[in-house]
């Protein structure tokens, strides 16, 4: 028998080593220990979840709070925060410099690709909820919710290319199944929640899973797998989907590569330049396996989620550490010569100690899976 709950302990440790206290009393979260040492306004909200479940809610109430005090006049929440200069963090972090971060933090809005952040707002409202602070910041919600909605066209989030999590895909634009997804749990119990979702399934579902945009009918597994994992689809569609990524090739042993794969001419010109060109679709993201571990697991598909539960724990449990990306044909962390995985990464650390938890993993008894 093979004891799998210290992957857990692991993945908490990862966070607790990105947190960082400013100097103002407040302790936030940034998204990894090197290139990515901002407080990303999306990478902490996919990861708040962990935070809570791992006891740490003080980090989560501080991030928050920066994030609202920063909101623009228009309800447009920063894509992240920075007492430095974003930009130089990255280079200077690359290279393996480790630099300081400390109060006051300043508001960044616009991207290397000058656009804003679409779905960032439907994070952080999110986040709000689930960590109570959804009364004391009511306003500063209704505000967010007004500007996605200000940036809809038929009735969906309309956005630009390079605006959502999948920054180096050109294609990933106009309306994106991830960002109505997002917006769709943001809303949570308002009137308009089952009035949108069937909105969604008209304009994505083909039948056999719901499509990366209106344009382009790709797999894309974020989505999809989220639909599943957050109780949006139904039993019908969730085990369709799971046939559809199954039949796609798109599993392997560390978890579904990000989707199907992208026209290289769509493919934003620094992942061709670092030689990262599967970055946003070939690689496999730990996250993205976290998803994978809750939809497996509500849809009763226990040999699977067992399987890619060893995998994944034996790993973490083995490296004691938790990074960015990995290749799919060996489970490598993925390094070129511009480009080196991020590691501790808090996004995937704080979704998989989520997942640990949904499946039973580190609480109660001390679970074991046969070898």
């Amino acid at each position: 028998m093979m004891e799998l709950w210290p992957a857990r302990a692991v993945a908490k440790a990862q966070l607790e080593a990105n947190l960082r206290a400013l100097g103002n009393g407040r302790t936030v979260l940034v998204a990894g220990a090197n290139q990515y040492g901002s407080v990303w306004a999306r990478d902490f909200c996919f990861a708040s979840g962990g935070l809570l479940a791992a006891g740490l809610r003080q980090p989560v109430l501080d991030t928050l709070e920066e994030l609202v005090a920063l909101q623009r006049e228009d309800g447009l929440y920063p894509r992240l925060l920075d007492s430095l200069h974003p930009l130089a963090r990255f280079l200077r972090g690359t290279f393996g410099q480790k630099l300081s971060l400390s109060s006051p933090l300043r508001p960044n809005f616009v991207s290397d690709h000058l656009v804003w952040s679409f779905d960032t707002n439907a994070l952080v409202v999110d986040a709000l909820r689930r960590a109570g602070l959804a009364e004391k910041h009511a306003a500063s919600i209704e505000r967010a919710l007004s500007w996605c909605r200000s940036e809809m066209r038929d009735g969906l989030i309309f956005q630009p290319p390079f605006s959502d999590w999948k920054d180096t895909i050109s294609s990933r634009r106009g309306h994106v199944f991830f960002t109505q997804l997002q917006f769709w749990k943001a809303l949570g119990r308002a009137q308009e929640t089952d009035e949108f979702a069937a909105r969604l399934r008209r304009a994505f579902w083909l039948g056999e899973y719901f499509a990366d945009t209106t344009e382009f009918p790709l797999l894309s597994t974020d989505g999809n797998l989220a639909a599943i994992a957050w109780g949006f689809s139904t039993q019908d569609e969730t085990e369709r989907i799971l046939d559809a990524i199954e039949a796609k090739g798109l599993w392997t042993p560390w978890g579904p590569k990000a989707g199907e794969r992208y026209s290289y001419f769509e493919k934003g010109w620094f992942a061709r330049l670092a030689l990262v060109h599967g970055y946003q679709d070939d690689f496999v993201w730990l996250w993205v396996s976290a998803l994978a571990l809750r939809a497996l697991h509500r849809a009763g598909r226990v040999e699977r989620r067992d399987a890619l539960l060893r995998t994944l724990c034996e790993r973490i449990v083995r490296e004691k550490s938790i990074s960015e990306v990995y290749r799919p044909e060996d489970g490598q962390e993925v390094r070129t010569w511009l480009y080196r995985s991020e590691a501790p990464f808090s996004w995937s650390s704080g979704m998989l100690l989520e997942a640990f938890d949904e499946v039973n993993l580190g609480t109660g008894p001390k679970l074991t899976l046969a070898d």
